[in-house]
């Protein structure tokens, strides 16, 4: 699901890890997204380095009931390769620059 903060006019994305978690990450940055290139390792690399900072909400708490930090949340994703590629797939996939590269609108 995307949505534009109202605030921020931020795009966002809600992923879900499995059937009860899941986590809300916003787009990159302008500074962040001159990171990418065609490269698709070279792009799996910069999206794996950014998406515990992009990570915005979660339902993602310790044993305290705290919610996790988006490092914390990384940690626990990052040892499954499918798991992260998944993710960070999907998260790339939503991001609207994307589509506009494609010719299509976001509409």
């Amino acid at each position: 699901m995307i949505k534009l903060s109202e605030k921020k006019f931020v795009f966002t994305t809600k992923l879900n890890v499995d059937d009860e978690l899941w986590v809300e990450l916003r787009e990159p940055t302008l500074i962040e997204f001159k990171k990418f290139s065609d490269d698709g390792m070279a792009n799996l690399e910069a999206a794996r380095k950014l998406f515990p900072s992009c990570i915005i909400d979660s339902n993602f708490e310790n044993d305290e009931g705290e919610k996790l930090t988006g490092e914390q949340i990384w940690k626990l994703i990052e040892p499954s390769a499918s798991l992260a590629s998944r993710l960070i797939n999907e998260w790339l996939e939503s991001i609207p620059f994307r589509v506009i590269e494609t010719g299509k609108t976001s509409d």
